[in-house]
């Protein structure tokens, strides 16, 4: 996603500068083409950088999100179904009985 945004970014600057130039002749509309676009551009080559930061943090805090039915989570069976969950679930996922 990070590529995608910073190819668009200098695509969109690039057109900024070839619409600022291919409207010379009404130099108030250049300035509002070529502005815009340039300014979008420096956006999305943010939004990239942001990314990609973002992406280099969860690296070196290397960040886990616990798959279901994790071992190591504390288990609980079910008195309706007798299947067993995570025990932060509030309900059964299988039956949908809630614990009391």
């Amino acid at each position: 996603m990070r590529r995608v945004f910073f190819v668009a970014g200098i695509v969109v600057i690039l057109l900024g500068i070839i619409g600022f130039l291919a409207l010379l002749w009404q130099p108030v509309t250049a300035l509002c083409v070529g502005l815009s676009l340039v300014l979008s551009g420096a956006l999305m080559l943010t939004v990239s950088d942001l990314l990609g930061r973002v992406a280099y943090l969860e690296e070196q805090l290397q960040v886990y999100s616990p798959a279901e039915n994790d071992p190591d989570l504390p288990q609980r069976r079910c008195a309706n179904c007798g299947k067993s969950y995570d025990f932060d679930y509030p309900a059964c996922p299988h039956c949908g009985k809630r614990e009391s």
